[in-house]
């Protein structure tokens, strides 16, 4: 790494040239056997040879980049940064292995070019445009067999791999864009920073669970772009401020819109997890549709008509609902008719917006603190509810003498109503059904229904609490302590939220492709836990 620096009148310029390396390897042995020689010794030596196997694998990428950075300040007033970066990577096709990414910011601190004044005390504008670059995983451009294997009595065979590689990767690129500034009043006694961005992924590696009639499960693909808009909102303040007592405060807000591009002609879902609970899923929707979506089964309502009673239907030629039409019920099952599938948009994961609001208190030498966290918006499916009702274990099903199911009729389209009482039969579909059955059933059948466990959710959460004193006045005639300070912090105390599951802050699986996972999907997740700690902290 070289740096430069170099001072001209008012002006200062900086010179950053730099170059890095990155070499990983990976080695993963497996080491396995069975019938031990001698019983109760547990060994691998104590396994004749002949049952012994062996298998290794080793993961090897490689990175190597070249960076630079130029900044030039003038005074204390303006300042200007640019960089840019090329690397390669062992990891994409010869032919696309070298990707460039650039950036440039500025700032202009305002304040300084107006006379000095006590209500505005400083201001700052700034902007920044920048992209950054991605590689794949190691190996995604190649695609494998499944190692020989038996596949019936005297039979070997090999067979495709899960995953289809891609010998056309190309590298994936961010590129952003943000607008801000940062204001500070009354001699920094409130303070306001306001950021709003702009961000789209274009060329975004994915390996999307496409249609098995590639001969694949997934396949390593450029899969489109990734568009997220956004504010982000701080205000800090000391309203009050005493010889002995002070309140200062923190307002944190942020709202995203995510959205998906454009993607592979023919997928009209992307499915960026393999969680699937009930019927519903963590899905993106291509040209420009939800990127947290989520979808499912319903219950089906009666359809709009038009002026001579023909069935409305939209551009794809999908029968369309009234919003707050009666329910369909299924002549063939006694219960409510649901569309059978489990690719029905059903909204967004995304919160409208997120937050954070804190407060410290100070009394002489006793501090109080509390954090509150803040959610408005965003679908949350309670699939632990749908667990409990499958299997009759949701307070929702404590009545089992009997069920009332009313809509129209999936056959003549008139108004029907029917009641399945317990010990009792019933004829459904020419068939004999014990009430105890059909009750049975219809919870099964109203579990299935996504909408009776979907919540668009709103917290605020107590996350933090502390409670501090400085012991500093204790060793002013001594020097061996330099000071004490006690605290008691708790942590996850409260929560008050219109979600009627467990925790709403939940996530089934991992991040995902393209970090969406399968956030907003609680299944049997284990809530954050309440804590409590005592703290004491000494200096020397």
């Amino acid at each position: 790494m070289l740096n430069f620096h170099k001072t001209f009148g008012d002006f200062d310029f900086n010179l950053l040239l730099g170059q890095t390396s990155e070499d990983t390897k990976n080695i993963r042995q497996n080491h396995w056997g069975y019938d031990f020689v001698t019983a109760g010794t547990i060994s691998f030596a104590n396994i004749a040879n002949e049952n012994k196997f062996f298998t290794e694998s080793t993961i090897r990428r490689r990175l190597i980049g070249v960076y630079g950075e130029f900044r030039a300040a003038y005074k204390n007033i303006a300042y200007l940064t640019v960089t840019g970066r090329n690397d390669w990577s062992s990891t994409l096709p010869v032919e696309n292995r070298s990707y460039f990414y650039p950036s440039v910011s500025g700032s202009l601190v305002f304040t300084e070019l107006i006379p000095k004044n006590d209500i505005l005390s400083f201001g700052k504008i700034r902007a920044s445009w920048a992209q950054v670059g991605k590689d794949a995983e190691a190996y995604a451009t190649n695609t494998y067999m499944w190692s020989p294997g038996a596949v019936s009595p005297g039979f070997v065979g090999i067979g495709n791999n899960w995953t289809r590689g891609n010998p056309f990767l190309k590298p994936e690129i961010q590129t952003s864009w943000e607008v801000g500034g940062e204001f500070r009043f009354f001699g920094g006694r409130l303070g306001i920073d306001y950021t709003y961005y702009n961000s789209l992924t274009t060329n975004q590696i994915a390996a999307p669970r496409l249609g098995q009639s590639t001969g694949y499960i997934f396949m390593s693909i450029n899969s489109g772009s990734v568009s997220n808009k956004g504010m982000e909102l701080m205000i800090t303040a000391t309203p009050i401020e005493t010889k002995n007592f002070s309140w200062d405060l923190t307002l944190n807000l942020s709202g995203n819109r995510g959205t998906l591009g454009e993607f592979m002609k023919g997928v009209d879902l992307f499915y960026v997890t393999d969680v699937q609970i009930g019927g519903v899923k963590a899905a993106a929707v291509p040209n420009g549709g939800y990127f947290l979506g989520i979808t499912g089964d319903y219950w089906k309502r009666e359809t709009m008509k038009d002026g001579d009673g023909n069935v409305v239907k939209d551009d794809t030629g999908k029968e369309v609902e009234k919003p707050d039409g009666r329910y369909v019920i299924d002549e063939t099952t006694g219960l409510y008719k649901t569309t059978g599938v489990a690719t029905n948009l059903l909204g967004n994961r995304e919160p409208k917006l997120i937050g954070g609001f804190g407060n410290t208190f100070t009394y002489k030498n006793l501090s109080f603190s509390i954090l509150l966290d803040i959610r408005k918006g965003g679908l949350i499916y309670n699939g632990t509810e749908y667990l409990l009702l499958n299997n009759g274990l949701s307070p929702k099903t404590l009545d089992r003498e009997s069920v009332t199911v009313e809509g129209v009729s999936s056959v003549t389209g008139e108004p029907v109503a029917y009641t399945y009482k317990a010990g009792q039969m019933y004829m459904v579909n020419n068939a004999q059904k014990s009430g105890d059955y059909m009750i049975q059933s219809y919870w099964s059948n109203y579990a299935t229904n996504a909408y009776n466990l979907l919540t668009d959710t709103n917290w605020l959460r107590l996350r933090a609490i502390s409670l501090s004193y400085d012991f500093k006045g204790l060793f002013k005639k001594q020097s061996f302590i330099k000071g004490l300070t006690a605290s008691v912090t708790g942590t996850n105390l409260f929560l008050w939220s219109n979600y009627k599951g467990m925790d709403p802050e939940v996530s089934v699986s991992g991040s995902g492709t393209g970090g969406s996972g399968s956030s907003g999907i609680d299944y049997c997740g284990v809530p954050a836990t309440a804590g409590l700690s005592f703290g004491l902290n000494i200096s020397f």
